[in-house]
């Protein structure tokens, strides 16, 4: 029998059309769509994500009948109450999974999809991620961007069919200022660093704000420089390095048309010229060059940093001005700084995740929360806390002890973090930096059951063991 608390979870293997024609189905029998699931994907989710027609292989004639029905049923689900807002699999939203289509190489009806899922109600400004930065690339597990449709091998229109989607949004109300959930993106700096002139261009005309910048100070110049900076912004969940996109030498001189300035650092301290040097963009760097010269900011180390390159010559014939030195900054010498961390910790792991809660049981919380309680302590002289900052994580739910505010140094990282796939072992971890590589030196592996951790004064002491071995702390 049928009812309004009835739930269904269909096999995905069971075919496309077989799932079109049981979901109908089962909507037109009275079960809300909203509690009818495809494996683990919402079923109103399922129906939006233009990929699982071509699952398959199917020929152009069958791939264009399944659209087709794929869209019927969207349209059946938005009508029987379907919400596009509902969130499920890692905070998703059918609106999610909309715009994420755009900047795929299956973006066909695109369009139509995401002004059914508009005119239902969907909020661009609901989604985890906002609704501007997914339609253009953003990805949600590493921080990967896709730029397909700003590319010179993308399908005829591409571009064009992302351009009418972001006025859609916009006139649903989405932000065009609005930052990723790791406060690196908006859809301005994605356009500079996907090296898009048009795209830019776009979005300024729009309402977008040329000089805006993201937490880290690092603003649209910064990004078409090159500004990822490999493993130190792994920490906000990049998994690769910069590579270069588009045209990022026209994106550099729209900029500092715009008037951005060539000479700002961000957070770390970095400029757009040292930036593109670091990322090998130096093309980038001599137009860069070039601007710091006019305004009489182009420095003798600046020029230096060109030597050996094909730009040697053209740098080296820019005036130099010797800029006058900036006091120093005072130093907090009494482990303020490295307290602040352990004190913030325990609020992060009681905050909002991403994970369901058999992926990340209480138990799990409580044993973290006890563990930085007794360190924090200062009882164990292995680990005071006035030397390491503390850092949670919950991508992997674990916590970092390291010498410097980023764990990602030569100086490495004791973690703590448990087996998630059978929860068997708790794993205590020195790593550091080698190079580019994240090298593992030491493990301690402490067996446990499922909801039955190591207790806390062996966790503490497997923590104290590694940060006495490679901090040097008194043993």
């Amino acid at each position: 029998m049928v009812t309004s608390s009835t739930s269904v979870t269909l096999a995905p293997d069971i075919g496309f059309e077989a799932l079109i024609a049981e979901m109908a189905r089962l909507v037109r029998s009275g079960v809300p769509p909203d509690r009818i699931s495809v494996s683990h994907d919402a079923a109103a989710q399922w129906v939006c994500e233009a990929h699982w027609v071509y699952s398959d292989g199917p020929d152009e004639a069958c791939a264009a009948r399944r659209m087709d029905a794929q869209l019927a049923l969207l349209r059946l689900m938005l009508e029987h109450g379907a919400d596009p807002n509902k969130r499920k699999n890692r905070n998703s939203t059918p609106l999610a999974v909309c715009c994420r289509q755009f900047a795929t190489y299956f973006q066909e009806r695109a369009l139509e999809k995401l002004a059914l899922v508009l005119a239902a109600g969907g909020d661009p400004r609901q989604t985890k991620d906002p609704a501007l930065c997914m339609a253009l690339g953003l990805r949600e597990m590493r921080g990967e961007i896709f730029d397909m449709p700003f590319r010179g091998d993308a399908p005829p229109g591409h571009a064009e069919t992302v351009y009418q989607a972001v006025d859609m949004l916009l006139q649903a109300g989405a932000d065009i200022e609005a930052l990723d959930h790791r406060n690196m993106y908006s859809p301005l700096l994605m356009a500079a660093h996907m090296g898009s002139v048009p795209l830019l261009q776009l979005l300024v005309a729009r309402g977008a704000n040329a000089q805006a910048s993201n937490p880290d100070g690092s603003n649209a110049l910064m990004y078409a420089a090159g500004d990822v900076d490999g493993l130190a912004q792994s920490r906000a969940g990049f998994s690769t390095t910069w590579q270069r996109m588009g045209d990022p030498v026209a994106t550099t001189r729209q900029l500092l048309d715009w008037g951005l300035d060539p000479a700002a650092a961000n957070a770390r301290g970095r400029t757009p010229l040292r930036l593109a040097v670091s990322a090998g963009n130096l093309d980038v760097a001599a137009v860069l060059a070039e601007a710091l010269a006019a305004q009489g900011k182009l420095v003798a180390a600046d020029v230096r940093l060109f030597r050996g390159t094909e730009y040697e010559a053209r740098v080296a014939a820019l005036a130099t001005s010797v800029l006058p030195k900036k006091p120093a900054k005072p130093k907090a010498a009494d482990g303020t700084a490295q307290r602040a961390t352990w004190e913030r910790a325990p609020a992060l792991i009681d905050g909002p995740t991403d994970w369901q809660p058999d992926q990340y049981p209480e138990w799990l919380r409580t044993c973290l929360k006890e563990v930085i309680a007794q360190l924090a302590s200062g009882t164990d002289p292995r680990v005071p806390p006035s030397m390491f900052y503390l850092e949670y994580d919950d991508y992997f739910r674990s916590l970092r002890l390291s010498r410097t505010k980023s764990y990602l140094s030569r100086s490495g990282a004791v973690e703590m973090g448990v087996h998630v796939f059978d929860w068997s072992v708790m794993r205590i971890r020195f790593s550091q930096v080698e190079g580019d590589d994240w090298v593992l030196r030491e493990a301690i592996d402490l067996p446990m059951a499922p909801g039955a951790p190591p207790t806390t004064d062996v966790l503490c002491d497997a923590i104290g063991q590694l940060c006495a071995r490679y901090f040097n702390t008194p043993a």
